[in-house]
């Protein structure tokens, strides 16, 4: 390159060179542009959440501390809530039915599912019919799920006790009886939750490599041994998001609670969703209601973190 080339390169260089204030400048407007599309598509997300979860979460945890405030001037008080909450004898057997509830109902239902799933992946013929009746009870809305267990369990008109009846059977009191009203709910929500889990471990199932179920076959590995050892680590961190996802749902039992019971016999069936929701709209005590659900989403936080911290690590090892 001549010398005049060589002139007119570093002429044009110097040209092109910036100052530390205008390269600074110019990262802004680079990372603006960039941010501007994100903000576009995150943007309608953002503000729902904030408008219908972020803001309310925030005013429940202010009313919480407070008496009133829905359709009258609110009144700070402290923590007066808090300790009438923590004193209350109805929540806390609310509390410990809810626990026995979730334990039950999670156990349950996952063992189904792994069950059934393992079953419909070693076998296809008639996979897609099983997967669809199922799934169907998901389907059907809450309130009319618990009508049809109403009509299955009632003790006089169900369908259950009338066939019994017909067989000279006695007749089982499933709503009116403890434990029996609470195993019914359970019964209800593990039909309508099983066809999901189902298909979500079928999923886990399906995806792991079958050069490793093949050379278990070869070391003569049976089908036990190879979904102990295989498919439950394989499954792991499924697990894990299967395990928070079913805490935090649920911990929300209201419905079933509701439709069958009213949380009878002698508050047999009561659970934390279902006293908050006695305690806002039928005795308009507000503050008792919202630090109930502050709590509850301590509660379901605390589970959820916890649940993490234990089959999170062992997911990593």
């Amino acid at each position: 390159m001549s010398q005049i080339d060589q002139n007119k390169v570093l002429i044009d260089w110097q040209e092109l060179s910036l100052t530390d204030e205008e390269f600074r400048r110019a990262r802004s407007r680079y990372k603006l542009r960039g941010l501007i599309p994100v903000m576009g598509f995150l943007g309608p997300f953002l503000l729902l959440w904030s408008v219908f979860l972020a803001i309310p979460m925030l005013w429940s945890i202010w009313l919480s501390f407070n008496t009133g405030g829905l359709i009258d001037e609110a009144k700070f008080v402290g923590f007066d809530n808090w300790s009438r909450m923590l004193s209350n004898d109805e929540l806390v057997r609310s509390l410990k039915n809810t626990a026995i509830y979730v334990v039950i109902a999670i156990l349950t239902v996952f063992s189904l599912a792994l069950t059934i799933a393992g079953l419909l992946n070693s076998n296809k013929r008639g996979q897609n019919f099983f997967k669809v009746a199922l799934y169907f009870p998901l389907l059907v809305p809450p309130i009319m799920a618990g009508m049809i267990f109403f009509f299955l369990t009632h003790y006089d008109m169900g369908i259950i006790n009338l066939v019994l009846q017909a067989t000279n059977h006695e007749k089982l009191n499933f709503l009116g009886d403890n434990p029996n009203a609470l195993l019914t709910i359970v019964s209800l929500e593990v039909w309508r939750g099983l066809g999901f889990w189902v298909l979500f471990f079928l999923a886990g199932l399906q995806s792991i490599p079958s050069d490793l179920i093949d050379a278990a076959k070869i070391d003569g590995a049976g089908s036990v041994r190879r979904f102990r050892k295989i498919s439950l680590p394989t499954l792991r961190p499924l697990l894990l998001f299967a395990v928070i996802i079913a805490l935090i749902f649920n911990f929300q039992l209201f419905d079933s609670v509701q439709v069958l019971t009213k949380g009878g016999p002698v508050l047999g069936t009561t659970s934390v969703v279902w006293f908050i929701y006695k305690r806002l709209f039928a005795f308009q005590d507000i503050g008792l209601a919202y630090a109930t659900s502050v709590g509850l989403l301590i509660v379901v936080v605390v589970l959820t973190v916890a649940a993490y911290g234990f089959l999170g690590k062992r997911s990593e090892n």
